[in-house]
Order: structure tokens, then sequence, then C-alpha cells
């Protein structure tokens, strides 16, 4: 039974569900796409993350450097040399042209129901801007759209991948039998951002979505547990669409309501239109009904709608499934009231860490476990427990509730310790970021000042980073190691802005390699001669720090990402410190683009093309282990990023970086 007649039998069977209820809760809600935007000279990379709160969403103090033409007016790139071989001859076109003041009214046409330029961030929320699209063609803009990775390796490339994803923007005008929102749509889905999904379809026209793109609402709602909503939404969409999809929805929802008559019927007419093909879809429905269980073997690459069936059954999910958890079936650890506490916490750390829950979710996560008094009391001399995770939960309980400022900084820094030692540092600095904030920066805290410091840096909060900098400073002496550890952290102390490297103020971005004003033979900006010779000082000091490793592979690797990372923000790197680099192997491999990626990446850059840019970088370095990134093509996409004005961008992902490598 086919079309009509399954729509028809649809329709009949969804009677009793309910009256419609609007697909997003109110709060949810987005203003209609405007005809007219006011974008002003605004960093972009302040939205908050609608799946992680990464700590970059709010920048407090401005991470420094190059301006944002909120217009989206780029200014092609001039010099002898260009970035990397970069020239101004890249030659793609511009297209249409922008008010250059930040604070004009753009009037380009987004007709207010087009879906395909439809978005919920502008550039005044985070948004890359109207143009960002700008001498792409719409099939290049899907093709980069699907090359994204599912699983970023940076807090700040996943942030920059969902902001370039959820932007109002004029989608090209070629091609228009590509869906560009429809990409977009799945790649939010792939990368677990399923709150945004659920908001950008909101904001498309409901009456015109296709049949991929309702479903993709119904999966962002039940993956989100708004299940009121979903079923509400699976009633609406029912009778427009014939596909096997919505004939399960329904049974679902008639479960969840228990009318079981009707979820009888429909669960035949799954039958009949497609037999019994899809043995997870009738072992949970029968596993509801029955009270019993699915075996462990069928739940492999779990649906949404598999995880919801599966959470009506009071079955938790095989502590097996964990570790190479899809999207929703890690969130589903994280939120099913059927899981183990054990197994919901490391959910809980591994869904945080991969953006598919927001640090405030893992807070609450670590928060709800019960420990005793004298368990939180006695944290610091027996933390240890048989989970990192549960570990974590311990500590960070200790350090909420504890109203003593001394013992919460011993907490915190034991936290810090354990999250550099086991890969999870920006984790825990996201994670005690509001924790932080109440500790005084004063002498009594002075051993704790470079822990604080680089938890600052990471967190965006310049200003307090700022005073705990000072504080460090004035407190070194030969007695303790505070010097050292300023001298270690010196690379991301430069990058934040903190320390004067005497590179000209105002520097234009992209003033690297022979643009914008460099010194075209040393690839440098003009430098004051009292800051230069201080960060000339620095850079010898933090040098002998590397050559002092007991690793020296790892402390050179180290090296050349910080001497790319600073030349690529033209930050002076003598030439001895390269000069030093320059011994076997003279070639490495690893974790390079290949030649049309930094080509095209290059062509971008020159001439402003915001989203072909960004999304190369994402493209080039987002899915790498931080072991496996190559200091060239980081440096390279670093700079891409500040020549489209992305510069708080460029700028998270190299501080993210050096702080996540443990220098």
């Amino acid at each position: 039974m086919r079309s009509g007649t399954t729509r028809a039998c649809l329709v009949a069977c969804l009677t009793g569900l309910g009256t419609l209820m609007q697909v997003i809760p109110a709060g949810a809600q987005q203003a209609p796409v405007p005809l007219f935007l006011q974008n002003r000279n605004t960093d972009s990379s302040t939205a908050t993350d609608g799946n992680a709160n990464s700590g970059t969403a709010t920048n407090r103090q401005g991470l420094g450097g190059g301006s944002q033409d909120g217009a989206g007016s780029q200014t092609t790139p001039q010099g002898p040399n260009g970035v990397f071989g970069w020239g101004a001859g890249a030659g793609a076109s511009t297209g249409n042209t922008y008010p250059t003041d930040p604070d004009a009214v753009q009037t380009l046409q987004l007709n207010a129901v087009d879906a395909e330029s439809v978005g919920i961030l502008d550039r005044n929320s985070g948004g890359l801007g109207v143009d960002m699209w700008t001498g792409t063609s719409r099939e290049m803009a899907a093709r980069l759209v699907d090359a994204l990775p599912d699983n970023p390796g940076s807090r700040a490339m996943r942030n920059l991948e969902r902001r370039l994803l959820l932007s109002i923007a004029a989608a090209p005008e070629d091609h228009k039998d590509i869906s560009l929102l429809a990409h977009r749509v799945a790649k939010l889905q792939a990368i677990g951002a399923y709150g945004d999904v659920a908001r950008l379809i909101n904001a498309s026209a409901h009456d015109k979505l296709s049949a991929d793109l309702a479903e993709a609402q119904v999966n962002a709602l039940l993956v989100t547990g708004l299940l009121d909503d979903a079923c509400a939404a699976i009633e609406s969409f029912g009778n427009q669409f014939d596909t096997p999809f919505w004939l399960k929805a329904a049974a679902y929802c008639q479960l969840r309501a228990k009318n079981t008559t009707s979820a009888t019927f429909t669960t035949d007419l799954v039958r009949e239109v497609e037999g019994e093909k899809d043995r997870l879809f009738f072992a949970l429905n029968r596993a509801i009904r029955t009270g019993g269980n699915v075996s462990p073997d069928l739940l492999v690459n779990l649906r949404p709608l598999d995880v919801a069936m599966l959470e009506l059954t009071k079955q938790g999910l095989p502590a097996g499934k964990l570790q190479n958890a899809d999207a929703p079936t890690l969130i589903a650890f994280v939120k099913s009231a059927n899981t183990a506490t054990a197994l919901k916490l490391e959910a809980a750390r591994l869904a945080e860490q991969r953006g598919f829950i927001t640090t405030d979710e893992l807070a609450s996560t670590y928060m709800s476990v019960t420990f005793t008094s004298a368990e939180l009391a006695n944290v610091l001399d027996d933390a240890s427990e048989d989970s990192p995770a549960r570990e974590y939960a311990k500590l960070y309980q200790a350090a909420a509730k504890s109203d003593v400022p001394a013992v919460r900084a011993e907490i915190l820094a034991h936290m810090y310790d354990n999250g550099r030692n086991n890969g999870d540092y920006g984790q825990i600095a996201r994670l005690c970021a509001s924790l932080l904030e109440n500790i005084p920066i004063n002498n009594d805290f002075a051993w704790f000042a470079t822990d604080a410091l680089a938890a600052a840096i990471y967190s965006n909060d310049l200003e307090r980073a700022g005073g705990w900098l000072a504080q460090a400073k004035a407190s070194a002496n030969d007695s303790n190691s505070i010097e050292s550890r300023l001298i270690v952290l010196y690379p991301a102390l430069v990058l934040a802005g903190l320390e004067d490297t005497g590179t000209t103020a105002g520097q234009a971005p992209g003033a690297i390699s022979g643009l914008g004003g460099a010194n075209s033979a040393t690839g440098q900006a003009p430098a004051t001669s009292q800051a230069q010779a201080h960060h000339r000082a620095r850079m010898d000091e933090w040098a002998e720090l590397q050559n002092a490793r007991n690793d020296q592979n790892e402390a050179r690797n180290d090296a050349a990402m910080v001497y790319s990372l600073f030349t690529a923000f033209g930050i002076e790197v003598p030439e001895k410190f390269w000069d030093s680099l320059l011994t076997q192997p003279y070639v490495v491999s690893n974790a390079v683009p290949n030649a049309a990626v930094v080509h095209k990446l290059i062509q971008a850059a020159a001439t402003g093309q915001r989203a072909m840019a960004a999304s190369l970088v994402i493209i080039s370095n987002g899915t790498l282990d931080p072991d496996m990134r190559n200091a060239v093509a980081l440096g390279q996409s670093v700079a891409a990023l500040r020549a489209v004005n992305l510069e708080s961008d460029a700028r998270r992902i190299a501080i993210e970086t050096i702080l996540e490598s443990g220098l």
C-alpha cells in the first residue's frame, strides 16, 4: 500500500493524538528573516554555541587585533609576496558589492520566506554576514558544507562551523535545484547540533518543508527531549508525507500515549508497507507492549526514533555502546532515566567534549551524583575514583559547595592538573570558569596565579587574566616556580594580547608575509625597540625550556606550531629560532591539506570569500587529533581567517591549540 492510500491511513491512525501544538516552544521561536539587516562592527565569534557552552561564548575583553567590517566589505590584501604565497591575483569574482559603512543598512533581498537564505544568526549575534557566500557558487557551497567534519577536533573550530551553518546569508543564485538549507540541516544533525536544527527549520516556512526537513525537525525534537512537540509535529506532517518514517513515528506517539489499539493498527500498516525488514522497530514495539527487553545486538546505528522508543521500554543502553556512540545515542546516555550513574557521568564527559551537550548540562550531571559529606571534605586526600568523570564530579561538587576561597582554589588547581593529564584541560577550564571568578586576585593566592591565568585565558576572560598575570609577575621570585611557568605560558599570553611584542598597534588583519604593511623582507610588522627587546628575551627563555624537555621531537613540534602561529599574527620570530628547527626530517607529510584545498584557501583569503575560507580552514584542521596537526597548515589557516576579518576565530583557534597541547 503506497502513496495516497498510505497517507489516508496515516491520517486515520493519527486521529486521537491530540490538538496540534506549535512545533517549537515560544521561548525558542525566531523572528522572521529580516529584509533589512543592521550589521555592525562586531566580533563574529561571540555567539553562544547552542549545543556547547564553549567558554568562547562571551568575548568579555576582546582578543585584540584587526577589526571586522560589519557590512562585510573586504579589502583585497596587497603585497609583493602574499600570505604564504598569497597574491592579489587569485582572481575569484566577489559579485555583489556592499556598503563600506559598518552601520549602513543592507538592502539585500532575502525575500523573508527564502528558505535558502534563512538563518538564526546575523552579524550582531555571531553570523558570518549576509554576503559570506559572495563569489562562491551554490554547488561549491553545498560541497563545502558536506565536507565539513562531523567531529571537529577543536571547540573553536566547532563554534566557527556551527555559526557558518546558522548564519543568515544570501544563497548563491546558481543551481537553484540544490537546497543549501537541506545540506546545512544535514550537517547540523551530523555534528549533533539538534537544538540548532529545530531552531533553523522553525525559522523557515513551515508549510513548505520538504519531507527530509520535516523528518529532521521531528528528529531534533525527539533528541532534545521535546516529546510532546515531536508528536504534535508528527501529527502535523504525517498527512503530508507517505514514507514509512511517519507511520513508525505515529506508532511511537500512540505507544507513548498508551493508545494500544491505534498503535497496533499503525504497526500493521508499517508491516504492510515494507514488511519486517526494520527489525529494531518491531523489537522495540514488542518490548514496549510486553515490558520485555530488546537484544543488545539490535541496538546499533540508533536513530532518534529508536532512542525515543527505547526509553519507553525502561531498558538502558548497553555500556559497550558508549565510546563510539553517535550524537543521538550519546545524548540518550546522558538524558535517559534508565542510564546507570557511572555510565551517565562518563557519557556526559564525552558528550560535552564533542559539543553534544552544554557545559551547564555537564555541571548539572556532575552535581546530580550523591557523595557523602566526608567524601567531599576529604576530596584532596582521596579524589581517586573508578572513572575520570566520577572523579571530576566529586572534585567539582567539593569546589562548588566550598565557601572558603583557599579550599576552592586548591581543588581547582587539582582539577586543572587532572585535566592536563587526561587530555581534558579545555573541558575543565570551561566547567570551572564560574568557580574561578570567585577566587580573589591577591597575594594570598600567588601560588595559584599561573593556573588561574591559563584557565582565564582559555575561558576568554581576559580582564581577569590580566589581573592574574600582574599578580604572578609581582609574586615571582627565586623561591617559587612562577617565573618558569610564565615563560611556558608566554605564547598563550602573546596570542591573547596580554604581552606587548612590539608589533605596531592597529596592524591590519592578514598583515603577514608581505600583506598589509608587513616588512616584505622579514614578514614582520614594524616594532618598538623596548617591547621588541623584551619579546626577544622572552623567546630565548622559552626556547631554553623547550631544549630542556625530555622529548625533543615533541618539543620541536611544539616550537614549530608556536613559530607558525606567531608568524600568522605578524609577531616576530627571530631567524635563529627557525634555524634551530632546520634539521632532519626536512620533509614531513602528516595532516597536509591537498593542493586544491590550499589553492582555494589562498584564493578565498585574497578575495574576501568569508564562508569559503572558513569552510576550508575547518576542513583542513577540524578533525585532526592535536598531535597530528601540521604547523604550516594551521598557520596558513589562521592567516586566512584574519585575511577575511575573522580575527577572533583565528585567535581562539590559536589559543586553544597552545593551551590544550600542554605548553
